[in-house]
């Protein structure tokens, strides 16, 4: 039994008006990514690829089913169906994608320019492997089934008779690919949940923690003293290294570890604990340990508690928001394509009406991920603790004393101590080298000695691992605002400290350099305009002097002319000698 007109209309109209709220959701995305440079970090930019399929894709859904009116050999249906065969499920590749990217930041630390050197394999990925099957469909065809592209009720796609195909080359890879996605997520979690249930119970109870137990390796020592400090605890290679800025934007990776520590700090009670074996232990040092206020103790907990249980949550709502896309897209098409292949002649309006609802909204529901992932973004971590073990600085420092020592003790060489002492070196020799030997070793001893007493007194451990931390978060912004300015960002959201002084200078002068460019602007317009004024003047003038010219060449032909006729005239009537003759005629009369 087929769908009424009435059905197929309801279901066109409906697939339409999807199609035209998810292109504009699409749009909102491109335009935003493209105008402004703080939305280009690495997930964003993946959705920024993922909104150019979900275009072509919306394009195919607005055609909905005139595509099958046009006829189902036609181009039109032919192209329909090759867009929602190709660009549909990528989709879906693009959020195991992001789900990739989330899982490199966390486990392997990846920052933005590795994962941004992994972008175009994803571009193979995601439109290269779907475009395979759908370019190859094209070219397939038999006599009992026809095309492989025509009618699907919606619109053209793959035909009933080749209903097996949706299931083996469409739903199945885009379900394999969800499960593989919500596990990247649900592991991350996990980890999160658990790292914040461990927090919590250690800021709730300050109870001891046991070291001998610990899988993490102990940076204070286990002594008989009782002592209380904040300490940072390394994490093991095997376990989650991340920042919960991490967890809440997957950019560029921001992990405390790379200055030694973790970006919280716990509470330790050392007593009669069996430390581990590899543990070598050191009295002195876990005696001469400062000891923090205890109100300064409770308020890193407590901020620390609250950061995490922000970006635990963050990442749960967000968690939530994506696994509930992805079911309201693809759990009712996939129902609606299972109850056509078992039931093949029966198609079922209410699931072919969801289907047409909620396929074409794959651009409004990247839209609502990518709001949600700029709403979860939490504030920045707190001043992580300054650990109490040897970081880069102080380790090289370690490192430069240890071979200074051994270049001081090999000086003093038997040949030289014997030199000193020629009758005891010939008499007992062997006396003589275990003095020497022993001199030897208490003098390096001694010098390790005075040489932790220096470090204690001058807390050198905890000073150069603060300048280690204040050098790395440097490093990080320096990468952070060249990054962004990298990018073309003019007008981007550049944080000033992450600017170097020639640009910060700049950024001060411009305000004045702008405003006394547009007193100039507006003085070299107002004399534009009186020289165009002037101008026009002059060109109106100019115009007069040439008509004046012109009248008076008119004027000196006419007079030359008018010279010309009366010498002519003159010549044919002796008029000069008449005048000539009258002339003296008259003077002749004045004499008389």
């Amino acid at each position: 039994m087929s769908l009424s007109g009435e059905q197929l209309y309801a279901i066109s109209v409906t697939e339409r008006t999807c199609s035209a709220v998810s292109l504009l959701g699409t749009s909102i995305i491109i335009v935003s990514f493209l105008s402004s440079s703080s939305f280009r970090k690495p997930i964003n930019r993946l959705v920024f690829y993922a909104c150019l399929g979900n275009i072509m894709a919306n394009i195919a859904t607005l055609i909905s089913q005139s595509g099958i009116h046009a006829g189902v050999s036609s181009n039109l249906c032919q192209m329909q169906a090759f867009l929602i065969q190709w660009f549909m499920p990528a989709d879906a590749l693009w959020t195991f994608a992001m789900a990739f990217n989330v899982y490199l930041t966390f486990f392997h630390k990846f920052n933005s320019d590795q994962l941004r050197r992994l972008e175009w394999k994803y571009l193979v990925l995601c439109y290269g492997l779907p475009f395979i099957p759908a370019f190859v469909y094209f070219f397939i065809k038999s006599t009992s089934r026809g095309r492989i592209y025509g009618s699907a009720i919606l619109w053209c796609w793959v035909t009933q008779s080749w209903d097996f195909l949706r299931l083996a080359l469409f739903y199945g890879p885009v379900w394999l690919v969800i499960v593989l996605t919500l596990s990247i997520y649900a592991r991350i979690g996990v980890l999160i949940w658990r790292r914040r249930r461990q927090l919590k119970e250690a800021g709730a109870h300050d109870t001891p923690i046991d070291l001998a137990n610990s899988q993490d390796p102990p940076f204070s020592k286990v002594t008989e003293i009782r002592i209380t400090r904040e300490t940072a605890r390394c994490l093991p290679p095997g376990e989650l290294r991340l920042s919960f800025d991490q967890a809440s934007s997957f950019a560029a990776p921001r992990n405390y570890m790379q200055l030694g520590h973790r970006p919280y700090s716990v509470s330790v009670q050392a007593g009669n604990l069996v430390p581990p074996p590899n543990a070598q232990l050191d009295p002195a040092r876990d005696a001469e340990a400062p000891e923090p206020p205890p109100h300064h103790r409770a308020y890193r907990r407590g901020s620390t508690a609250s950061e995490v249980n922000s970006a635990a949550w963050a990442y749960t709502k967000y968690a939530m928001l994506f696994f509930i896309a992805l079911l309201v897209t693809w759990v009712p098409s996939t129902i609606n394509r299972v109850y056509a292949f078992v039931l093949p002649g029966s198609p079922n309006f209410g699931l072919n009406y969801a289907s047409s609802f909620v396929l074409p909204l794959q651009g409004e529901s990247e839209r609502e991920r990518e709001r949600e992932r700029e709403q979860i973004s939490p504030s920045p971590p707190p001043a992580a603790p300054i650990a109490q073990t040897p970081g880069p600085r102080v380790s090289r420092l370690l490192e430069i004393y240890e071979q200074a020592l051994a270049r001081t003790i090999r000086a003093n060489s038997y040949a030289n101590f014997s030199a000193c002492f020629p009758t005891p070196a010939k008499h007992v020799p062997a006396s003589l080298e275990s003095v020497w030997r022993q001199l030897n070793a208490k003098l390096e001893e001694s010098a390790k000695a005075e040489f932790e007493d220096i470090l204690a007194e001058r807390d050198a451990v905890r000073q150069l691992n603060e300048l280690d931390r204040l050098v790395g978060e440097a490093k990080l912004r320096r990468d952070s605002g060249m990054d962004d300015r990298g990018e073309g960002a003019v007008d981007g959201n550049i944080a000033p400290h992450t600017l170097p002084p020639e640009e910060l200078f700049k950024a001060h002068l411009t305000p004045h350099l702008e405003k006394s460019r547009q007193v100039l602007d507006a003085k070299i317009e107002a004399t534009e305009a009186q020289n165009i004024e002037l101008a026009q003047k002059v060109q109106g003038q100019r115009a007069e002097i040439e008509r004046l010219l012109v009248g008076l060449e008119a004027v000196v032909a006419d007079v030359e002319g008018a010279a010309a006729a009366a010498s002519q005239f003159a010549d044919e009537n002796s008029l000069r000698k008449e005048a000539l003759q009258m002339d003296q005629e008259v003077k002749a009369r004045l004499d008389m």
